[in-house]
C-alpha cells in the first residue's frame, strides 16, 4: 500500500518546508532532505503501519515530487535527478573504523539492514564542519553503540581513494568480543560479527565469489576486500613491534602474510585472478553550490502550493 496524501503532507512538512531557506537554495542540500524524509518513512510509518509499501529511495522521490506541487515540474527527471544525486553522494569523503580484538586476529563487521546486505566497516559520510576523526567516532558510535573515542590513534589508519570518494578507517584496537553492540540509528544494521582476518577476500576477484558458511547462508564483502591487504600489513608490522597482543595471550601461529585470501569454508579450486586497482567510474560532481541540471527551487512556491502544511 502506498503512502497516503496525508502521510505525504506530514513528510513534506517536517523535512521540507520548515526548513532554512537556504537548504532549498541548492539541489543537493534538497535532496538530503528527501532521502531523510524517506529514511523517516522506512524506520517510523512502516513501523507503525505494515501494510505500507517498502520502496527504494527512486520511487520515493517520484511520490515526493508529485504531491508537492513545487516540485512536480521535476518529476518527469526522476531518473536523472536519482543519477546526479548517487553520483553526488559518491563523491563525500566517508570515514569509519576497523575494529580489531587483542590478538589482532578478528575484525568486526556489520551488516546492512537487508537480507542480501554485505558485510562491511561501520562507516559513513562526513558531515559539514566535522573532522575525520568526528566523524568516525560518531559513526560507529550511531551504528554499533561503541565509543572508539578513547581508543582511536589518528595515525592508526588506512585511507584511499575509490573512484572519486576519499576514505579513511581508523584501526581500533583491544576491543573485547563480548562486547555488545548495538545501534543506536533505525533501520540501517542488520547485524554483527567478528570474523577472522586470515579468511576475508584481499582481491575484487575473490569478494566477487559466492562465499558460503555450511549452512547455506550466502554472504558478501563487497566493501570490504580494498581494505584487507594494508590492514594485514599493518597488523604484521604491529606484531613486529611486539604490540596488539592482549597479556598471557601467545601469537597467532599462522602468519597473515600467507594466509589464504579466501575463507576455509569457500569451495576450492576457483581460480584466483592477480589484485587489482580499485575503480569507480561516476559522473563529476558538480561544483559547491552549482545546481544539478540547472534547476532552481524556490521555497515560496513550494510553500503557495501546500497551505494545508504550513
Amino acid at each position: 500500500m502506498l503512502p497516503s496524501a496525508e502521510v505525504l503532507d506530514d513528510l513534506c512538512s517536517r523535512f521540507i518546508l520548515n526548513v532554512p531557506a537556504e537548504e532549498l537554495g541548492s539541489f543537493e542540500k534538497l535532496m538530503f532532505l528527501v532521502e531523510q524524509a524517506h529514511w523517516f518513512y522506512e524506520d517510523y510509518y512502516r513501523d507503525r503501519d505494515t501494510r505500507l509499501s517498502s520502496m527504494p529511495l527512486k520511487a520515493f522521490m517520484g511520490l515526493i515530487f508529485q504531491h508537492c506541487p513545487g516540485l512536480a515540474p521535476f518529476a518527469a527527471q526522476r531518473d536523472a535527478i536519482h543519477a546526479q544525486f548517487t553520483a553526488f553522494k559518491q563523491s563525500v569523503p566517508v570515514m569509519g573504523a576497523i575494529l580489531l580484538e587483542p590478538n589482532l586476529e578478528k575484525v568486526l563487521l556489520v551488516r546492512g539492514f537487508q537480507a542480501a546486505a554485505s558485510w562491511g566497516f561501520p562507516r559513513g559520510k562526513v558531515s559539514k564542519d566535522e573532522t575525520d576523526a568526528e566523524c568516525a567516532v560518531r559513526e560507529v558510535r550511531e551504528e554499533t553503540g561503541f565509543d572508539i573515542r578513547p581508543l582511536l590513534v589518528e595515525g592508526d589508519c588506512i585511507e584511499m581513494h575509490i573512484g572519486q570518494q576519499r576514505s579513511k578507517l581508523f584501526i581500533i584496537t583491544g576491543v573485547d568480543e563480548r562486547t555488545h553492540f548495538a545501534p543506536l540509528v533505525r533501520g540501517e544494521i542488520g547485524g554483527f560479527a567478528w570474523h577472522l582476518l586470515a579468511d576475508l577476500p584481499a582481491t575484487k576477484e575473490a569478494a566477487t565469489l559466492a562465499y558460503h558458511t555450511p549452512d547455506g547462508s550466502r554472504h558478501k564483502f563487497y566493501m570490504v576486500w580494498p581494505y584487507v591487504k594494508q590492514l594485514r600489513h599493518w597488523v604484521r608490522q604491529r606484531r613486529r613491534q611486539g604490540g596488539g597482543v592482549a597479556a598471557g595471550k601467545p601469537v597467532a601461529a599462522k602468519a597473515l602474510a600467507n594466509a589464504d585470501p579466501a575463507p576455509a569454508w569457500l569451495a576450492r579450486g576457483a581460480e584466483q585472478a592477480q589484485e587489482g586497482a580499485v575503480t569507480t567510474h561516476v559522473q563529476a560532481p558538480p561544483e559547491p553550490g552549482q545546481a544539478w541540471l540547472k534547476f532552481c527551487f524556490n521555497r515560496e512556491d513550494i510553500l503557495r502550493h501546500l497551505p494545508a502544511v504550513r
